[in-house]
């Protein structure tokens, strides 16, 4: 989580987000629908938010496709398997880009 908040120190959008939950929870208001804000980090749809890094978000594309057991997986299960934890905008593309 630590990487998380680091990389999100150079991601304007993503730190609006963050301030924007923070300031909804603050003033009791409710959130946008599919938003969370947990443990001092944004989610959407129940998945880590992850900012806009593209050496964090290889370090997790490597977790989830570069299996040294079961080998290297293919683009739609290496998506399902990023998407059950996390989430950014253009995750497809990325993904599909990163395993071609």
């Amino acid at each position: 989580m630590e990487e998380v908040r680091e990389a999100s120190n150079h991601d304007l959008e993503w730190l609006s987000r963050e301030a924007t939950l923070k300031d909804l929870i603050t003033r009791d208001k409710e959130l946008p629908a599919s938003w969370q804000y947990k443990d001092g980090f944004p989610y959407f749809k129940n998945r880590l938010y992850i900012p806009a890094n593209n050496a964090l978000k290889t370090k997790i594309a490597k977790g989830c496709h570069d299996s040294n057991v079961a080998g290297h997986f293919g683009m739609e299960k290496t998506i399902e398997i990023i998407t059950r934890d996390f989430y950014w905008k253009g995750l497809t593309e990325w993904i599909n880009d990163y395993v071609r």
